[in-house]
């Protein structure tokens, strides 16, 4: 599991491997520690190491785009030609670009798996309309990466 910074060191979302939520993770304001909230209630633990060693999850950390970000890259993912519009969307853990300015289609950096009527196949910087539509994992920062969790995945059928 692994916990993404939605506020840096103050709110995160926890998710499973399948990057469904399972809980949140809050830092208690009016003393040291945090919270974990989840379907089984809420349990204060004194630090987020602390919590994400008993409970096996990773702390993520947020993301932010390097400073001289490359042309062509979006929070350190490769975009397909130049981008315009960047954004990462927190919530669904993508960095979004369009192609041109004045476009309202967005793009994902990165690689990815997608499922397409039962079968995974292979995708470079899809359309966010498809993530949106089908089951996916990444994003990935390499080629490597995306065919490994994709051998993994036809492995496991």
């Amino acid at each position: 599991m692994i916990a993404k910074p939605v506020l840096k060191n103050k709110f995160w979302i926890v998710q499973d491997n399948n990057g469904n939520q399972t809980a949140t993770i809050q830092k208690l304001s009016h003393s040291k520690g945090v919270v974990l909230v989840s379907d089984e209630g809420r349990k204060k633990f004194p630090s987020i190491k602390v919590l994400g060693k008993e409970h096996g999850i990773k702390i993520g950390r947020v993301i932010t785009p390097p400073a001289d970000d490359e042309v062509g890259t979006v929070y350190g993912y490769s975009a397909d030609g130049e981008t315009f519009n960047t954004v990462f969307d927190v919530s669904k853990g993508l960095p979004l670009y369009t192609k041109l300015e004045a476009s309202k289609s967005f793009f994902c950096a990165g690689y990815y798996i997608i499922s397409f009527n039962g079968s995974w196949v292979k995708n470079y910087c899809p359309k966010m309309l498809t993530l949106d539509r089908n089951d996916y994992k990444g994003p990935f920062h390499t080629e490597v990466e995306m065919k490994e969790r994709l051998a993994e995945i036809r492995a496991a059928r």
